[in-house]
Protein backbone atom coordinates (compact mmCIF):
# COMPACT_ATOMS: atom_id res chain seq x y z
CA UNK A 1 0.00 0.00 0.00
CA UNK A 2 1.10 3.57 -0.47
CA UNK A 3 1.72 5.91 2.28
CA UNK A 4 -0.28 8.74 2.77
CA UNK A 5 1.99 10.95 1.48
CA UNK A 6 2.69 8.63 -1.73
CA UNK A 7 -1.23 8.86 -2.22
CA UNK A 8 -1.38 12.21 -2.17
CA UNK A 9 1.10 12.94 -4.89
CA UNK A 10 -0.27 9.94 -7.53
CA UNK A 11 -3.53 11.87 -6.79
CA UNK A 12 -2.24 15.08 -7.93
CA UNK A 13 0.04 14.10 -10.45
CA UNK A 14 -1.91 11.67 -11.77
CA UNK A 15 -5.36 11.59 -11.30
CA UNK A 16 -6.38 15.07 -12.77
CA UNK A 17 -4.94 13.81 -16.03
CA UNK A 18 -7.50 13.47 -18.49
CA UNK A 19 -5.93 10.55 -20.24
CA UNK A 20 -6.47 8.80 -17.27
CA UNK A 21 -9.80 9.53 -16.11
CA UNK A 22 -10.83 8.20 -19.74
CA UNK A 23 -8.99 5.14 -19.52
CA UNK A 24 -10.31 4.04 -16.22
CA UNK A 25 -13.81 5.02 -17.69
CA UNK A 26 -13.27 2.63 -21.01
CA UNK A 27 -11.65 0.17 -19.09
CA UNK A 28 -14.62 -1.70 -16.88
CA UNK A 29 -15.56 -3.17 -20.19
CA UNK A 30 -12.39 -4.80 -20.63
CA UNK A 31 -12.04 -6.64 -17.44
CA UNK A 32 -14.03 -9.69 -17.28
CA UNK A 33 -17.13 -9.30 -14.24
CA UNK A 34 -15.42 -11.84 -12.22
CA UNK A 35 -12.55 -9.77 -11.71
CA UNK A 36 -14.18 -6.00 -11.73
CA UNK A 37 -14.07 -5.70 -8.36
CA UNK A 38 -10.36 -6.67 -7.57
CA UNK A 39 -9.98 -3.97 -10.16
CA UNK A 40 -11.68 -1.47 -8.31
CA UNK A 41 -9.60 -1.95 -5.11
CA UNK A 42 -6.85 -2.08 -7.19
CA UNK A 43 -7.48 1.58 -7.99
CA UNK A 44 -7.91 2.35 -4.71
CA UNK A 45 -4.66 0.83 -3.91
CA UNK A 46 -2.79 3.94 -5.68
CA UNK A 47 -5.16 6.78 -5.29
CA UNK A 48 -8.33 6.90 -7.08
CA UNK A 49 -11.19 7.96 -5.07
CA UNK A 50 -14.95 7.85 -5.86
CA UNK A 51 -17.83 9.25 -3.81
CA UNK A 52 -17.94 8.19 -0.18
CA UNK A 53 -14.09 7.51 -0.90
CA UNK A 54 -14.69 4.09 -2.56
CA UNK A 55 -12.71 3.80 -5.96
CA UNK A 56 -15.35 3.11 -9.41
CA UNK A 57 -15.13 3.00 -12.53
CA UNK A 58 -17.56 5.10 -13.66
CA UNK A 59 -16.97 7.74 -11.36
CA UNK A 60 -13.06 7.07 -10.25
CA UNK A 61 -11.92 10.60 -11.33
CA UNK A 62 -14.89 12.32 -8.94
CA UNK A 63 -12.41 13.73 -5.37
CA UNK A 64 -14.22 13.46 -2.29
CA UNK A 65 -13.43 17.02 -0.55
CA UNK A 66 -10.44 15.75 1.14
CA UNK A 67 -8.93 14.73 -2.17
CA UNK A 68 -10.01 18.16 -4.05
CA UNK A 69 -8.25 19.98 -0.65
CA UNK A 70 -4.84 17.25 -1.36
CA UNK A 71 -4.95 18.60 -5.42
CA UNK A 72 -4.96 22.10 -4.34
CA UNK A 73 -1.72 21.88 -1.82
CA UNK A 74 0.03 21.03 -5.22
CA UNK A 75 2.24 18.61 -3.35
CA UNK A 76 6.21 19.59 -4.36
CA UNK A 77 7.38 16.00 -6.50
CA UNK A 78 10.85 16.75 -5.73
CA UNK A 79 10.54 16.66 -1.86
CA UNK A 80 9.46 12.53 -2.61
CA UNK A 81 11.57 9.79 -2.09
CA UNK A 82 13.69 8.42 -5.56
CA UNK A 83 11.40 5.15 -5.72
CA UNK A 84 8.22 7.34 -5.03
CA UNK A 85 9.66 9.80 -7.62
CA UNK A 86 10.30 7.09 -10.10
CA UNK A 87 6.52 5.83 -9.63
CA UNK A 88 5.11 8.80 -10.79
CA UNK A 89 7.38 8.67 -13.28
CA UNK A 90 6.20 5.64 -14.44
CA UNK A 91 2.86 6.45 -13.75
CA UNK A 92 2.82 9.33 -16.26
CA UNK A 93 4.54 7.10 -18.80
CA UNK A 94 1.36 4.31 -18.27
CA UNK A 95 -0.83 7.70 -19.41
CA UNK A 96 0.96 8.27 -22.87
CA UNK A 97 -0.68 7.59 -25.84
CA UNK A 98 2.59 5.94 -27.83
CA UNK A 99 2.41 2.10 -27.74
CA UNK A 100 5.98 2.15 -27.44
CA UNK A 101 6.46 4.07 -23.51
CA UNK A 102 3.42 2.99 -22.56
CA UNK A 103 4.19 -0.56 -22.36
CA UNK A 104 7.73 -0.02 -21.07
CA UNK A 105 5.91 2.06 -18.06
CA UNK A 106 3.07 -0.86 -17.78
CA UNK A 107 6.06 -3.12 -17.29
CA UNK A 108 7.86 -1.16 -14.67
CA UNK A 109 4.43 -0.36 -12.76
CA UNK A 110 3.81 -4.27 -12.49
CA UNK A 111 6.83 -5.05 -11.36
CA UNK A 112 6.96 -1.92 -8.80
CA UNK A 113 2.88 -3.55 -7.93
CA UNK A 114 4.02 -6.88 -7.55
CA UNK A 115 7.00 -6.17 -5.25
CA UNK A 116 4.68 -4.33 -2.68
CA UNK A 117 1.99 -6.96 -3.01
CA UNK A 118 -0.78 -4.66 -4.53
CA UNK A 119 -1.62 -7.82 -6.37
CA UNK A 120 -5.12 -6.55 -7.90
CA UNK A 121 -3.33 -3.54 -9.36
CA UNK A 122 -0.71 -5.90 -10.78
CA UNK A 123 -3.40 -7.71 -12.49
CA UNK A 124 -5.39 -4.97 -13.62
CA UNK A 125 -1.85 -3.70 -15.55
CA UNK A 126 -1.14 -6.84 -16.52
CA UNK A 127 -4.67 -7.25 -18.39
CA UNK A 128 -4.04 -3.85 -19.80
CA UNK A 129 -0.66 -4.99 -20.85
CA UNK A 130 -1.92 -7.88 -22.48
CA UNK A 131 -4.22 -6.18 -24.65
CA UNK A 132 -1.91 -3.69 -26.04
CA UNK A 133 0.64 -6.42 -26.85
CA UNK A 134 -2.02 -8.45 -28.23
CA UNK A 135 -2.68 -5.48 -30.64
CA UNK A 136 0.55 -4.84 -31.90
CA UNK A 137 1.59 -8.35 -31.71
CA UNK A 138 4.56 -7.99 -29.53
CA UNK A 139 5.51 -11.11 -28.49
CA UNK A 140 7.68 -10.21 -25.81
CA UNK A 141 5.94 -8.19 -24.01
CA UNK A 142 2.70 -10.51 -23.79
CA UNK A 143 5.19 -12.80 -22.61
CA UNK A 144 5.97 -10.60 -19.82
CA UNK A 145 2.70 -9.84 -18.89
CA UNK A 146 1.49 -13.72 -18.62
CA UNK A 147 5.14 -14.19 -16.35
CA UNK A 148 4.04 -11.50 -13.59
CA UNK A 149 0.36 -12.52 -14.03
CA UNK A 150 1.41 -16.04 -13.29
CA UNK A 151 3.12 -14.33 -10.44
CA UNK A 152 0.39 -12.74 -9.23
CA UNK A 153 -2.51 -15.97 -8.94
CA UNK A 154 0.98 -17.68 -6.80
CA UNK A 155 0.35 -15.01 -4.41
CA UNK A 156 -3.62 -15.73 -4.33
CA UNK A 157 -2.95 -19.58 -4.27
CA UNK A 158 -4.17 -20.16 -7.57
CA UNK A 159 -2.23 -23.18 -8.82
CA UNK A 160 -3.82 -23.97 -11.38
CA UNK A 161 -4.49 -20.76 -12.90
CA UNK A 162 -0.59 -19.80 -12.52
CA UNK A 163 0.03 -23.10 -14.54
CA UNK A 164 -1.59 -22.07 -17.48
CA UNK A 165 -0.37 -18.49 -17.48
CA UNK A 166 3.81 -19.68 -16.70
CA UNK A 167 2.99 -21.93 -19.85
CA UNK A 168 1.55 -19.58 -21.81
CA UNK A 169 4.81 -17.51 -20.89
CA UNK A 170 7.42 -19.78 -21.59
CA UNK A 171 5.71 -20.43 -25.40
CA UNK A 172 6.10 -16.63 -26.20
CA UNK A 173 9.34 -16.38 -24.82
CA UNK A 174 10.96 -19.28 -26.65
CA UNK A 175 9.18 -17.99 -29.71
CA UNK A 176 11.25 -14.94 -28.93
CA UNK A 177 14.41 -16.53 -28.89
CA UNK A 178 14.56 -15.43 -24.92
CA UNK A 179 16.25 -17.76 -22.78
CA UNK A 180 16.68 -15.74 -19.86
CA UNK A 181 12.93 -15.43 -19.85
CA UNK A 182 12.61 -19.05 -20.34
CA UNK A 183 14.98 -19.68 -17.60
CA UNK A 184 12.83 -17.33 -15.46
CA UNK A 185 9.69 -18.92 -16.41
CA UNK A 186 10.79 -22.59 -15.59
CA UNK A 187 11.92 -21.37 -12.21
CA UNK A 188 8.29 -20.22 -11.36
CA UNK A 189 6.21 -23.32 -12.33
CA UNK A 190 9.31 -24.92 -10.27
CA UNK A 191 7.47 -22.99 -7.11
CA UNK A 192 4.14 -23.84 -8.36
CA UNK A 193 4.79 -27.22 -8.87
CA UNK A 194 6.77 -27.23 -5.46
CA UNK A 195 3.85 -25.69 -3.54
CA UNK A 196 1.30 -28.62 -5.12
CA UNK A 197 3.63 -30.99 -3.25
CA UNK A 198 5.13 -32.34 -7.22
CA UNK A 199 8.58 -32.25 -5.81
CA UNK A 200 10.03 -33.94 -8.38
CA UNK A 201 8.65 -32.12 -11.17
CA UNK A 202 9.36 -29.19 -9.13
CA UNK A 203 13.24 -30.36 -8.98
CA UNK A 204 13.33 -30.72 -12.82
CA UNK A 205 12.33 -27.31 -13.53
CA UNK A 206 14.91 -25.30 -10.85
CA UNK A 207 17.53 -27.71 -12.62
CA UNK A 208 16.26 -26.71 -16.02
CA UNK A 209 16.36 -22.84 -14.45
CA UNK A 210 20.02 -23.41 -13.22
CA UNK A 211 21.41 -25.56 -15.74
CA UNK A 212 20.12 -22.22 -18.32
CA UNK A 213 21.25 -19.45 -15.69
CA UNK A 214 24.51 -20.95 -15.86
CA UNK A 215 24.74 -21.09 -19.85
CA UNK A 216 23.54 -17.71 -20.53
CA UNK A 217 26.23 -16.41 -17.35
CA UNK A 218 23.25 -15.13 -15.41
CA UNK A 219 24.55 -15.11 -11.84
CA UNK A 220 21.77 -13.61 -10.13
CA UNK A 221 19.42 -15.99 -11.76
CA UNK A 222 21.46 -18.74 -11.26
CA UNK A 223 21.40 -17.96 -7.35
CA UNK A 224 17.68 -17.42 -7.21
CA UNK A 225 17.19 -20.84 -8.74
CA UNK A 226 19.87 -22.59 -6.31
CA UNK A 227 17.77 -20.77 -3.32
CA UNK A 228 14.73 -22.17 -4.97
CA UNK A 229 16.38 -25.96 -5.11
CA UNK A 230 17.34 -25.35 -1.35
CA UNK A 231 14.00 -24.88 -0.45
CA UNK A 232 12.92 -28.41 -2.14
CA UNK A 233 16.09 -30.41 -0.33
CA UNK A 234 14.90 -28.70 3.05
CA UNK A 235 10.72 -29.98 2.42
CA UNK A 236 13.12 -33.91 1.67
CA UNK A 237 14.85 -33.50 4.81
CA UNK A 238 18.31 -32.56 2.86
CA UNK A 239 19.09 -30.08 5.45
CA UNK A 240 22.71 -29.65 5.24
CA UNK A 241 22.52 -29.78 1.10
CA UNK A 242 20.28 -27.22 1.70
CA UNK A 243 21.81 -24.87 4.00
CA UNK A 244 25.07 -24.93 2.07
CA UNK A 245 22.58 -24.20 -1.21
CA UNK A 246 20.68 -21.30 0.69
CA UNK A 247 23.70 -19.78 2.00
CA UNK A 248 25.49 -18.98 -1.53
CA UNK A 249 22.72 -17.61 -2.74
CA UNK A 250 22.69 -15.18 0.47
CA UNK A 251 26.57 -14.35 -0.23
CA UNK A 252 26.11 -13.68 -3.80
CA UNK A 253 22.68 -11.46 -2.86
CA UNK A 254 25.23 -9.54 -0.22
CA UNK A 255 27.56 -8.96 -2.82
CA UNK A 256 25.98 -7.50 -5.27
CA UNK A 257 23.93 -5.16 -3.47
CA UNK A 258 20.13 -7.29 -3.81
CA UNK A 259 18.60 -6.56 -1.07
CA UNK A 260 14.87 -7.83 -2.12
CA UNK A 261 16.30 -11.59 -2.42
CA UNK A 262 18.90 -11.13 0.18
CA UNK A 263 15.78 -11.12 2.75
CA UNK A 264 14.48 -13.80 0.98
CA UNK A 265 17.79 -15.87 1.33
CA UNK A 266 17.49 -14.66 4.93
CA UNK A 267 13.58 -15.86 5.66
CA UNK A 268 14.85 -19.36 3.93
CA UNK A 269 17.54 -19.81 6.48
CA UNK A 270 15.17 -19.07 9.08
CA UNK A 271 13.06 -21.50 8.18
CA UNK A 272 15.44 -24.25 8.04
CA UNK A 273 16.40 -23.76 11.31
CA UNK A 274 12.83 -23.61 12.36
CA UNK A 275 12.68 -27.06 10.98
CA UNK A 276 15.15 -28.16 13.20
CA UNK A 277 13.57 -26.84 16.15
CA UNK A 278 16.13 -24.25 16.86
CA UNK A 279 13.89 -21.41 17.68
CA UNK A 280 16.28 -18.30 18.59
CA UNK A 281 18.50 -18.66 15.87
CA UNK A 282 15.48 -19.03 13.54
CA UNK A 283 14.11 -15.67 14.96
CA UNK A 284 17.08 -14.27 14.29
CA UNK A 285 17.02 -14.34 10.45
CA UNK A 286 13.37 -13.78 10.77
CA UNK A 287 13.95 -10.10 12.46
CA UNK A 288 16.50 -9.17 9.91
CA UNK A 289 14.33 -9.88 7.30
CA UNK A 290 11.27 -8.61 8.96
CA UNK A 291 13.18 -4.98 9.13
CA UNK A 292 14.58 -5.56 5.41
CA UNK A 293 11.14 -5.80 4.03
CA UNK A 294 10.41 -3.09 5.89
CA UNK A 295 12.39 -0.63 4.38
CA UNK A 296 11.77 -2.32 1.00
CA UNK A 297 8.06 -1.87 1.66
CA UNK A 298 7.56 -5.77 0.43
CA UNK A 299 4.52 -6.42 1.91
CA UNK A 300 4.46 -10.25 0.65
CA UNK A 301 8.02 -11.07 2.21
CA UNK A 302 7.18 -9.19 5.60
CA UNK A 303 4.05 -11.14 6.17
CA UNK A 304 5.93 -14.55 5.46
CA UNK A 305 8.67 -13.36 8.09
CA UNK A 306 5.75 -12.60 10.71
CA UNK A 307 4.24 -15.19 10.00
CA UNK A 308 7.37 -17.79 10.64
CA UNK A 309 8.46 -15.33 13.62
CA UNK A 310 5.32 -15.91 15.04
CA UNK A 311 5.32 -19.05 14.95
CA UNK A 312 9.18 -19.28 16.64
CA UNK A 313 8.15 -16.88 19.61
CA UNK A 314 4.88 -18.99 19.90
CA UNK A 315 6.94 -21.86 20.51
CA UNK A 316 9.56 -20.17 22.46
CA UNK A 317 6.25 -18.69 25.00
CA UNK A 318 7.06 -14.80 23.93
CA UNK A 319 2.73 -14.98 23.23
CA UNK A 320 2.65 -11.57 22.89
CA UNK A 321 4.72 -10.84 19.94
CA UNK A 322 3.63 -13.89 18.66
CA UNK A 323 0.10 -12.86 18.73
CA UNK A 324 1.34 -8.96 17.55
CA UNK A 325 3.18 -10.89 14.38
CA UNK A 326 0.71 -12.94 13.38
CA UNK A 327 -1.75 -10.54 13.58
CA UNK A 328 -0.59 -7.89 11.19
CA UNK A 329 0.26 -11.28 9.43
CA UNK A 330 -2.79 -11.61 8.81
CA UNK A 331 -3.69 -8.21 7.83
CA UNK A 332 -1.52 -8.51 4.88
CA UNK A 333 -2.60 -11.76 3.83
CA UNK A 334 -6.17 -11.56 3.80
CA UNK A 335 -6.80 -9.21 1.03
CA UNK A 336 -5.60 -11.38 -1.49
CA UNK A 337 -6.77 -14.74 0.42
CA UNK A 338 -3.55 -16.39 0.57
CA UNK A 339 -5.30 -19.36 2.47
CA UNK A 340 -1.45 -20.85 2.28
CA UNK A 341 0.05 -18.20 5.06
CA UNK A 342 -3.35 -17.79 6.81
CA UNK A 343 -3.41 -21.32 7.59
CA UNK A 344 0.07 -21.03 9.38
CA UNK A 345 -1.13 -17.45 11.16
CA UNK A 346 -4.28 -19.71 12.37
CA UNK A 347 -1.42 -22.50 13.25
CA UNK A 348 0.30 -19.70 15.29
CA UNK A 349 -2.89 -18.54 17.66
CA UNK A 350 -3.77 -21.97 17.71
CA UNK A 351 -0.64 -22.59 19.25
CA UNK A 352 -0.88 -19.60 21.17
CA UNK A 353 -3.77 -20.22 23.18
CA UNK A 354 -3.03 -23.68 23.74
CA UNK A 355 -0.14 -22.77 25.82
CA UNK A 356 -2.66 -20.65 27.46
CA UNK A 357 -4.75 -23.74 28.15
CA UNK A 358 -7.48 -21.81 26.33
CA UNK A 359 -8.14 -25.57 24.78
CA UNK A 360 -11.03 -24.86 22.87
CA UNK A 361 -10.37 -21.67 21.62
CA UNK A 362 -6.86 -23.54 20.49
CA UNK A 363 -9.28 -26.34 18.97
CA UNK A 364 -11.19 -23.65 16.88
CA UNK A 365 -7.84 -22.09 15.60
CA UNK A 366 -6.63 -25.81 14.75
CA UNK A 367 -10.02 -26.61 12.81
CA UNK A 368 -9.61 -22.95 11.01
CA UNK A 369 -5.88 -23.71 10.13
CA UNK A 370 -6.53 -27.05 8.85
CA UNK A 371 -9.60 -25.59 6.77
CA UNK A 372 -7.48 -22.69 5.48
CA UNK A 373 -4.27 -24.95 4.64
CA UNK A 374 -6.70 -27.45 2.71
CA UNK A 375 -8.22 -24.97 0.59
CA UNK A 376 -5.16 -23.60 0.00
CA UNK A 377 -3.43 -26.60 -1.78
CA UNK A 378 -0.09 -26.42 -0.38
CA UNK A 379 0.74 -30.47 0.56
CA UNK A 380 3.19 -29.40 2.73
CA UNK A 381 1.15 -26.37 4.75
CA UNK A 382 -1.98 -28.67 5.39
CA UNK A 383 1.05 -31.52 6.74
CA UNK A 384 2.44 -29.11 8.89
CA UNK A 385 -0.89 -27.63 10.02
CA UNK A 386 -2.43 -31.36 10.64
CA UNK A 387 0.73 -32.28 12.84
CA UNK A 388 0.43 -29.62 14.95
CA UNK A 389 -3.31 -29.98 15.45
CA UNK A 390 -2.73 -33.84 16.09
CA UNK A 391 0.24 -32.96 18.69
CA UNK A 392 -2.25 -30.70 20.50
CA UNK A 393 -4.78 -32.86 20.95
CA UNK A 394 -2.29 -35.79 21.73
CA UNK A 395 -0.40 -33.55 24.87
CA UNK A 396 -4.04 -32.38 25.98
CA UNK A 397 -5.60 -35.85 26.29
CA UNK A 398 -8.58 -34.73 24.14
CA UNK A 399 -10.17 -36.63 21.45
CA UNK A 400 -7.30 -39.21 20.65
CA UNK A 401 -9.77 -40.76 17.67
CA UNK A 402 -9.25 -37.59 15.56
CA UNK A 403 -5.70 -36.69 17.13
CA UNK A 404 -4.39 -40.10 15.53
CA UNK A 405 -6.36 -39.36 12.40
CA UNK A 406 -4.96 -35.87 12.23
CA UNK A 407 -1.19 -37.72 12.49
CA UNK A 408 -1.79 -40.38 10.01
CA UNK A 409 -2.41 -37.78 7.82
CA UNK A 410 0.19 -35.67 8.52
CA UNK A 411 2.66 -38.46 7.68
CA UNK A 412 0.70 -39.29 4.50
CA UNK A 413 1.34 -35.80 3.23
CA UNK A 414 4.84 -35.53 4.26
CA UNK A 415 5.54 -39.36 2.95
CA UNK A 416 3.93 -38.17 -0.57
CA UNK A 417 5.93 -35.31 -1.14
CA UNK A 418 8.83 -36.94 0.36
CA UNK A 419 10.04 -35.41 3.70
CA UNK A 420 10.23 -38.96 5.51
CA UNK A 421 12.06 -37.04 8.46
CA UNK A 422 8.78 -34.98 9.14
CA UNK A 423 6.81 -38.12 8.13
CA UNK A 424 8.64 -40.32 10.72
CA UNK A 425 8.21 -37.53 13.53
CA UNK A 426 4.30 -37.94 13.31
CA UNK A 427 4.71 -41.75 13.36
CA UNK A 428 6.63 -42.11 16.45
CA UNK A 429 4.42 -39.68 18.11
CA UNK A 430 1.37 -41.72 17.38
CA UNK A 431 2.95 -44.38 18.24
CA UNK A 432 3.70 -43.34 21.35
CA UNK A 433 0.48 -41.80 22.00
Amino acid sequence: MATRKELETLIFYVLGEENRQLLIKSGLEGIPKEHRVAAMRGIQDLGWIGHGGMADFEESYSLTKEGRRIIAECPDIKSLERNTLNQVEVLRAVDGSVNGPKKEGLKKLIAIECEMGNWDSALVNCYELKRIAERTKDMESLAFSLYQQGNVEIAQNKWEEALESFLGAMERYMDCGDRKGVAMTNRSLGVVYGNKGDHASAMRCFESSLAMARAIGDRGLEAMAEGNLAIIYDLEGRTEESERATKRALEYFLDVGDNARAARASNNLGVLNLSRERFDAAAEYFEKTIASSRLLKSRDLLGISLVNAGYCYSRTGDLHRAITYSDEAVSIFKEPHNNNMLALAYRNYGYVEFRNSNLDKAVEWFEKSVRAADASGVEDTLAACCYEYGMALTKAMLNPRLAAKLLKKSSRIYRAIGNIERARAAESRLAAA
